[in-house]
């Protein structure tokens, strides 16, 4: 009977123990079941604006919306460009004192200055390089050496003013860096009347990289 007695007490005691801690056994499981189960979140990258890195030549061109005329535009035009080789093809963009007025030249992509130089058909000209690859030439506008602010190994960054219009206008030629843009004088004009990818449409540039700016904002 005693015996038996003890067999009841240890039974109830092992009983009361397990449901005592049951709730414990019941939190741990769940827990451990809840960490293997449970996914990761990835956390999604921002994504990074697109740098507006092109700008225009004159700040009318930000305000106003100037329709430029046949000839002065990139490519073939009706303007007879070089008689001894019947070429319509215009290298490069013309901003007309009527257009833009007589005002500050601003760098239309950052760049190291190459070159400040008179050449006979270019007048003086801004030859700026820029780490990209780019070459942006500024040519036929400036009257005097007065009237360009910049010098040869100056870094000028976009929207510097680089000298101010003073001609009739300043023909703006966009390229990538190789030896066809120059010349056997060592000049920015090579290929200057031919329609082989040489030159490239400067606004086209331009406007592209100030709409794919905004499109992110």
């Amino acid at each position: 009977m005693k015996k038996t007695g003890k067999i009841l007490f240890i039974v109830a005691f092992v009983t009361i123990i397990l449901f005592a801690c049951a709730p414990l056994a019941k939190k741990t499981f769940l827990g451990t079941n809840h960490q293997t189960t449970t996914k990761k979140v990835k956390k999604l990258k921002k994504k990074t604006p697109h740098k507006v890195t092109w700008g225009y030549p004159f700040e009318r061109l930000y305000h106003k919306n100037i329709k430029f005329k046949s000839g002065q535009k990139f490519g073939e035009t009706d303007i007879l460009r070089r008689p001894d080789k019947k070429s319509y093809f215009h290298d490069g963009y013309d901003f007309g004192f009527s257009e833009v007025g007589h005002s500050p030249v601003l760098a239309v992509h950052e760049g190291t200055v190459h070159k400040v130089k008179y050449r006979p058909g270019m007048g003086l000209y801004v030859w700026i390089i820029s780490k990209d690859g780019y070459v942006e030439i500024y040519q036929e506008g400036f009257l005097s050496i007065t009237d360009i602010y910049v010098k040869k190994g100056q870094h000028v960054k976009l929207g510097q003013k680089i000298g101010k219009l003073t001609g009739s206008h300043i023909h703006l030629g966009v390229t990538k860096t190789d030896k066809h843009y120059i010349d056997k004088h060592g000049d920015p004009c090579g290929n200057w009347w031919k329609n082989n990818d040489t030159w490239l449409n400067p606004m086209k540039i331009i406007e592209d990289n100030i709409a794919e700016a905004k499109k992110d904002k």
